[in-house]
């Protein structure tokens, strides 16, 4: 899932770096990343840090810089 999102917000800021995108797409497209931004920091705090801890209890708190 964090692949997957990281891989739409890459499209999405291609996309706003395009000389010929108009600014209004870009308000279209910054309308999408404040939607997806929550769910993206929801997937990263509920789901990847804590597997993350879980396999790698000596990096606790390199994970915890990351929140």
């Amino acid at each position: 899932m964090v692949r997957e999102d990281r891989k739409e917000v890459r499209t999405i800021f291609r996309e706003v770096q395009k000389p010929t995108t108009t600014p209004g797409r870009k308000g279209r497209i910054a309308e999408k990343v404040i939607e997806l931004l929550p769910v993206h920091t929801s997937i990263e705090n509920d789901v990847m840090y804590p597997r993350v801890r879980a396999f790698f209890p000596a990096l606790e708190q390199d994970v915890l810089d990351c929140d």
